[in-house]
């Protein structure tokens, strides 16, 4: 299993020379198996780009099937939705998976009042002339996606949850915990813990700088040292830190990275725009 990552900002987008290494989009990976089989974690800004790159395969003919895991539907998640060039192609079948924002409110009703007419020229879903489905999952649930196995789990993010997820193929396991905060940094929920335990690669939120945190706690994010608790007590193989603050520019970054690789035997690195990771 092979991983990309096309986004790993969080918040909103940014540019300039001091975000050149590590990217200024938001949040969006790519997974794909040894056979070819694709998977996509959240449609943050950096899905523009790799919508663009699938425009060169199957995707162009109206014959591309791409799953898409949602973590939830801040904007920075779901910013590329009305530019994900492969929505545009008749016969693309492309499902969108997550949870349901809240009681009372469906994942297909928010992204739907993401393309209304306040918002977008594209006027709804239905809009699309790719074949899209929306399909909600239930935390702690376990499912298939062609070449996948996938296992869900709520985290708190500030004043509502988000799915994490746990992913594997050919062999290898991935965890994916963006967007979470957790009620005590260094003592991560159970649920945290299990869903990355041995992992081979955990992506881990780390939005603030370990010194900045306190002024921060309560905002839905974590400081570096939490994935740092979580890869140790799991046992994950390597920890990468994920959904930059859009304030952090590439040195301050370097900086997380050294102090955080500095206090554990867990290999760590900065997510960064463009990079591929072998699993």
């Amino acid at each position: 299993m092979k991983l990309r990552f096309w986004g790993v900002r969080g918040s909103f987008a940014m540019s300039g020379r001091e975000f050149l290494r590590y990217g200024g989009n938001t949040t969006c990976v790519e997974l794909l198996t040894d056979a070819g089989e694709r998977l996509l974690i959240d449609l943050g800004t950096g899905a523009t780009e790799l919508g663009k790159t699938l425009m060169s395969r199957e995707f162009s003919k109206g014959a591309g099937n791409l799953p898409i895991l949602l973590s939830h539907t801040h904007l920075d998640h779901i910013q590329g939705l009305p530019f994900f060039t492969p929505f545009f192609i008749r016969g693309n079948t492309i499902r969108i998976i997550g949870a349901n924002p809240s009681v009372g409110s469906t994942l297909e009703a928010t992204l739907q009042n993401q393309l209304a007419p306040h918002y977008s020229p594209l006027n709804g879903l239905e809009n699309l002339a790719a074949g899209v489905s929306i399909e909600t999952v239930a935390a702690g649930s376990t499912f298939e996606v062609p070449g996948f196995m996938v296992t869900t789990a709520a985290v708190p993010h500030g004043s509502m949850w988000s799915t994490g997820y746990r992913i594997t193929a050919d062999g290898k396991t991935i965890a994916y915990l963006s967007d979470v905060e957790y009620p005590n940094i260094d003592d991560p929920l159970p649920v945290a813990v299990n869903l990355a335990r041995d992992v081979d690669l955990l992506i881990h939120d780390a939005m603030h700088a370990d010194e900045d945190y306190e002024l921060r706690r309560g905002w839905g994010h974590s400081p570096a040292r939490a994935g740092v608790v979580v890869a140790e007590r799991a046992g994950a193989k390597k920890l990468a830190l994920f959904h930059h603050s859009p304030d952090a520019t590439d040195d301050m970054i370097d900086e997380v990275v050294s102090r955080t690789a500095a206090r554990t035997a867990v290999p760590v690195f900065a997510a960064a725009e463009g990079s591929y990771v072998d699993i």
